[in-house]
Protein backbone atom coordinates (compact mmCIF):
# COMPACT_ATOMS: atom_id res chain seq x y z
CA UNK A 1 0.00 0.00 0.00
CA UNK A 2 1.40 3.39 -1.01
CA UNK A 3 2.18 5.73 1.88
CA UNK A 4 0.38 9.05 1.60
CA UNK A 5 2.63 12.12 1.73
CA UNK A 6 1.69 14.33 4.70
CA UNK A 7 -0.16 17.53 3.89
CA UNK A 8 2.07 20.60 3.78
CA UNK A 9 1.50 24.17 4.92
CA UNK A 10 3.41 26.66 2.77
CA UNK A 11 3.85 30.03 4.50
CA UNK A 12 4.99 32.35 1.73
CA UNK A 13 6.58 35.75 1.42
CA UNK A 14 8.07 37.32 -1.70
CA UNK A 15 10.23 35.54 -4.25
CA UNK A 16 10.06 32.59 -6.62
CA UNK A 17 10.65 29.61 -4.31
CA UNK A 18 6.98 29.43 -3.20
CA UNK A 19 5.99 28.95 -6.86
CA UNK A 20 8.32 25.95 -7.12
CA UNK A 21 6.94 24.43 -3.93
CA UNK A 22 3.31 24.76 -5.02
CA UNK A 23 4.10 23.22 -8.42
CA UNK A 24 6.04 20.38 -6.77
CA UNK A 25 3.07 19.60 -4.53
CA UNK A 26 0.75 19.61 -7.53
CA UNK A 27 3.07 17.37 -9.56
CA UNK A 28 3.51 14.89 -6.70
CA UNK A 29 -0.15 14.94 -5.71
CA UNK A 30 0.72 16.26 -2.27
CA UNK A 31 -2.06 18.14 -0.50
CA UNK A 32 -1.06 21.60 0.64
CA UNK A 33 -2.46 24.80 2.02
CA UNK A 34 -1.02 28.13 0.91
CA UNK A 35 -0.71 30.82 3.57
CA UNK A 36 0.49 34.20 2.35
CA UNK A 37 1.93 36.95 4.51
CA UNK A 38 -0.30 39.99 4.08
CA UNK A 39 1.20 42.59 1.75
CA UNK A 40 3.54 40.08 0.10
CA UNK A 41 3.61 37.59 -2.79
CA UNK A 42 1.18 39.46 -5.06
CA UNK A 43 2.03 37.40 -8.16
CA UNK A 44 1.77 34.16 -6.18
CA UNK A 45 -1.69 35.20 -4.95
CA UNK A 46 -2.78 35.95 -8.49
CA UNK A 47 -1.63 32.57 -9.84
CA UNK A 48 -2.65 30.37 -6.91
CA UNK A 49 -5.59 31.22 -4.70
CA UNK A 50 -4.28 31.43 -1.12
CA UNK A 51 -6.10 29.43 1.53
CA UNK A 52 -5.28 31.98 4.20
CA UNK A 53 -3.75 35.46 4.36
CA UNK A 54 -2.18 36.47 7.65
CA UNK A 55 -0.56 39.59 9.04
CA UNK A 56 2.86 39.21 10.64
CA UNK A 57 1.31 40.62 13.79
CA UNK A 58 -1.37 37.91 13.88
CA UNK A 59 0.65 34.71 13.43
CA UNK A 60 -1.44 33.05 16.12
CA UNK A 61 -4.36 33.00 13.67
CA UNK A 62 -2.27 31.12 11.10
CA UNK A 63 -1.22 28.58 13.73
CA UNK A 64 -4.83 27.94 14.74
CA UNK A 65 -5.79 27.55 11.08
CA UNK A 66 -3.03 25.03 10.36
CA UNK A 67 -3.81 23.05 13.51
CA UNK A 68 -7.49 22.94 12.54
CA UNK A 69 -6.45 21.27 9.27
CA UNK A 70 -4.37 18.75 11.27
CA UNK A 71 -1.18 19.71 9.41
CA UNK A 72 2.18 19.05 11.05
CA UNK A 73 4.64 19.91 8.26
CA UNK A 74 5.36 23.59 7.60
CA UNK A 75 7.75 25.22 5.13
CA UNK A 76 8.38 28.97 5.43
CA UNK A 77 9.88 30.62 2.35
CA UNK A 78 10.27 33.98 0.66
CA UNK A 79 11.40 37.42 1.66
CA UNK A 80 9.42 39.34 4.25
CA UNK A 81 9.64 43.05 4.97
CA UNK A 82 10.21 43.62 8.65
CA UNK A 83 7.39 45.76 10.08
CA UNK A 84 7.86 48.62 12.50
CA UNK A 85 7.03 47.32 15.97
CA UNK A 86 5.46 50.69 16.75
CA UNK A 87 2.79 50.19 14.12
CA UNK A 88 1.57 46.68 14.90
CA UNK A 89 -0.98 45.36 17.37
CA UNK A 90 -0.01 41.71 17.88
CA UNK A 91 -2.29 38.88 18.84
CA UNK A 92 -1.50 36.97 22.03
CA UNK A 93 0.74 34.35 20.38
CA UNK A 94 2.80 36.97 18.52
CA UNK A 95 2.97 39.19 21.62
CA UNK A 96 4.52 36.34 23.61
CA UNK A 97 7.09 35.79 20.87
CA UNK A 98 7.94 39.51 20.74
CA UNK A 99 8.34 39.60 24.51
CA UNK A 100 10.96 36.85 24.30
CA UNK A 101 12.72 38.62 21.43
CA UNK A 102 12.97 41.89 23.33
CA UNK A 103 15.22 40.25 25.90
CA UNK A 104 17.39 38.20 23.55
CA UNK A 105 17.36 39.70 20.04
CA UNK A 106 20.79 40.18 18.46
CA UNK A 107 20.00 40.11 14.73
CA UNK A 108 17.93 38.54 11.97
CA UNK A 109 19.21 35.05 12.76
CA UNK A 110 18.05 35.25 16.37
CA UNK A 111 14.58 36.40 15.24
CA UNK A 112 14.20 33.48 12.83
CA UNK A 113 15.62 31.02 15.34
CA UNK A 114 13.13 32.16 17.98
CA UNK A 115 10.24 31.86 15.52
CA UNK A 116 11.29 28.35 14.54
CA UNK A 117 11.56 27.22 18.16
CA UNK A 118 8.15 28.70 18.95
CA UNK A 119 6.56 26.79 16.07
CA UNK A 120 8.28 23.57 17.09
CA UNK A 121 6.87 23.98 20.61
CA UNK A 122 3.44 24.06 18.97
CA UNK A 123 4.16 20.59 17.59
CA UNK A 124 5.05 21.49 14.00
CA UNK A 125 7.82 20.00 11.86
CA UNK A 126 9.70 22.84 10.14
CA UNK A 127 10.91 21.72 6.72
CA UNK A 128 13.43 23.35 4.39
CA UNK A 129 12.66 23.95 0.69
CA UNK A 130 15.24 21.31 -0.27
CA UNK A 131 13.34 18.75 1.81
CA UNK A 132 10.59 19.19 -0.79
CA UNK A 133 12.81 19.81 -3.85
CA UNK A 134 16.37 18.48 -3.27
CA UNK A 135 17.56 19.70 -6.69
CA UNK A 136 17.42 23.33 -5.48
CA UNK A 137 20.70 22.88 -3.60
CA UNK A 138 23.90 23.93 -5.35
CA UNK A 139 26.05 20.92 -6.38
CA UNK A 140 29.83 20.78 -6.00
CA UNK A 141 32.24 21.70 -8.78
CA UNK A 142 32.21 23.82 -11.94
CA UNK A 143 28.59 24.19 -13.02
CA UNK A 144 29.01 25.63 -16.52
CA UNK A 145 31.45 25.80 -19.42
CA UNK A 146 33.87 28.30 -17.88
CA UNK A 147 36.39 27.85 -15.08
CA UNK A 148 37.99 30.38 -12.71
CA UNK A 149 41.56 31.36 -13.59
CA UNK A 150 44.53 31.29 -11.22
CA UNK A 151 43.78 34.72 -9.71
CA UNK A 152 40.10 33.86 -9.38
CA UNK A 153 40.97 30.67 -7.50
CA UNK A 154 43.12 32.61 -5.03
CA UNK A 155 40.26 35.04 -4.48
CA UNK A 156 37.83 32.16 -3.98
CA UNK A 157 40.02 30.54 -1.31
CA UNK A 158 40.60 33.79 0.59
CA UNK A 159 37.12 35.14 -0.03
CA UNK A 160 35.43 32.03 1.34
CA UNK A 161 37.22 32.47 4.68
CA UNK A 162 36.36 36.17 4.80
CA UNK A 163 32.71 35.60 3.90
CA UNK A 164 32.40 33.00 6.67
CA UNK A 165 33.90 35.46 9.16
CA UNK A 166 31.49 38.18 8.04
CA UNK A 167 28.58 35.75 8.32
CA UNK A 168 29.56 34.59 11.79
CA UNK A 169 28.94 38.17 12.96
CA UNK A 170 25.44 38.15 11.37
CA UNK A 171 26.41 40.91 8.92
CA UNK A 172 25.77 39.32 5.54
CA UNK A 173 26.20 36.27 3.34
CA UNK A 174 28.22 37.64 0.43
CA UNK A 175 31.33 39.57 -0.52
CA UNK A 176 33.00 40.66 -3.75
CA UNK A 177 36.77 40.22 -3.91
CA UNK A 178 39.28 41.13 -6.64
CA UNK A 179 43.00 40.26 -6.54
CA UNK A 180 42.90 39.79 -2.78
CA UNK A 181 41.09 43.07 -2.08
CA UNK A 182 37.56 42.94 -0.68
CA UNK A 183 35.53 45.42 -2.74
CA UNK A 184 32.19 45.06 -0.98
CA UNK A 185 30.54 43.27 1.92
CA UNK A 186 26.83 42.55 1.88
CA UNK A 187 24.82 44.32 4.55
CA UNK A 188 21.19 45.43 4.71
CA UNK A 189 21.05 46.38 1.01
CA UNK A 190 21.13 42.74 -0.17
CA UNK A 191 23.32 40.89 -2.65
CA UNK A 192 22.21 42.58 -5.88
CA UNK A 193 22.82 46.11 -4.59
CA UNK A 194 26.15 45.05 -3.10
CA UNK A 195 27.24 43.79 -6.53
CA UNK A 196 26.28 47.15 -8.07
CA UNK A 197 28.37 48.92 -5.43
CA UNK A 198 31.39 46.72 -6.11
CA UNK A 199 31.39 47.71 -9.80
CA UNK A 200 32.46 51.23 -8.83
CA UNK A 201 35.61 49.92 -7.12
CA UNK A 202 36.89 47.33 -9.60
CA UNK A 203 40.31 47.69 -11.21
CA UNK A 204 40.02 45.17 -14.05
CA UNK A 205 37.54 45.31 -16.91
CA UNK A 206 36.53 41.73 -16.19
CA UNK A 207 37.63 40.62 -12.76
CA UNK A 208 36.49 39.97 -9.26
CA UNK A 209 34.41 37.17 -7.80
CA UNK A 210 31.11 37.12 -5.96
CA UNK A 211 31.41 34.77 -2.97
CA UNK A 212 28.19 33.64 -1.29
CA UNK A 213 28.04 31.37 1.76
CA UNK A 214 25.65 30.41 4.51
CA UNK A 215 26.17 32.08 7.86
CA UNK A 216 27.39 29.51 10.44
CA UNK A 217 24.52 30.23 12.84
CA UNK A 218 21.81 30.47 10.17
CA UNK A 219 18.73 28.25 10.45
CA UNK A 220 18.96 26.41 7.14
CA UNK A 221 15.31 25.44 7.16
CA UNK A 222 13.88 28.94 6.85
CA UNK A 223 16.70 31.23 5.77
CA UNK A 224 18.94 29.63 3.17
CA UNK A 225 20.81 32.01 0.85
CA UNK A 226 19.60 32.02 -2.75
CA UNK A 227 20.96 32.97 -6.16
CA UNK A 228 18.94 33.20 -9.35
CA UNK A 229 18.88 34.81 -12.76
CA UNK A 230 18.88 38.33 -11.25
CA UNK A 231 22.12 37.52 -9.42
CA UNK A 232 23.99 36.32 -12.50
CA UNK A 233 22.71 39.30 -14.52
CA UNK A 234 24.06 41.69 -11.88
CA UNK A 235 27.40 39.85 -11.89
CA UNK A 236 27.63 40.35 -15.66
CA UNK A 237 26.60 44.01 -15.47
CA UNK A 238 29.24 44.68 -12.80
CA UNK A 239 31.99 43.13 -14.93
CA UNK A 240 32.79 40.34 -12.48
CA UNK A 241 34.43 37.13 -13.66
CA UNK A 242 32.05 34.76 -11.93
CA UNK A 243 30.41 33.38 -8.81
CA UNK A 244 31.60 30.93 -6.16
CA UNK A 245 28.90 29.63 -3.82
CA UNK A 246 28.92 27.15 -0.97
CA UNK A 247 27.77 23.80 -2.30
CA UNK A 248 24.97 21.92 -0.53
CA UNK A 249 24.16 25.17 1.28
CA UNK A 250 23.00 27.74 -1.31
CA UNK A 251 19.80 27.37 -3.32
CA UNK A 252 19.89 28.03 -7.07
CA UNK A 253 16.58 29.14 -8.54
CA UNK A 254 15.98 28.45 -12.26
CA UNK A 255 19.19 26.41 -12.43
CA UNK A 256 19.16 25.75 -16.18
CA UNK A 257 18.44 29.39 -16.99
CA UNK A 258 21.23 30.59 -14.68
CA UNK A 259 23.82 28.22 -16.17
CA UNK A 260 22.75 29.02 -19.73
CA UNK A 261 23.14 32.75 -19.09
CA UNK A 262 26.58 32.25 -17.50
CA UNK A 263 27.74 30.16 -20.47
CA UNK A 264 26.47 32.77 -22.91
CA UNK A 265 28.27 35.61 -21.11
CA UNK A 266 31.51 33.75 -20.34
CA UNK A 267 31.02 33.69 -16.57
CA UNK A 268 32.02 30.85 -14.28
CA UNK A 269 29.83 29.44 -11.52
CA UNK A 270 31.52 27.18 -8.98
CA UNK A 271 30.11 25.19 -6.10
CA UNK A 272 32.86 25.28 -3.47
Amino acid sequence: METKIPKLAIIAGNGSIPFYLVEECKNKGREYCLIIIDGHAKELSEKYKPDFIVSLSKMGKAIKYVKKLNIKDIVMVGGVERPSLRNIIPDLWTAKLLAKLNSSITGDDSILSSLTKALEKEGFNILAPENIIPSLLCPKGILGKFKPNKNNNKDIINGFKIAKLVGSNDIGQSIVIENGLVLAVEAAEGTDNMIKRSALLKKEEKGGVLIKVIKPQQDKRIDRPVIGINTIEEVWSAGLAGIAIEYNEILIISFDEVISYANKKGLFIAGI
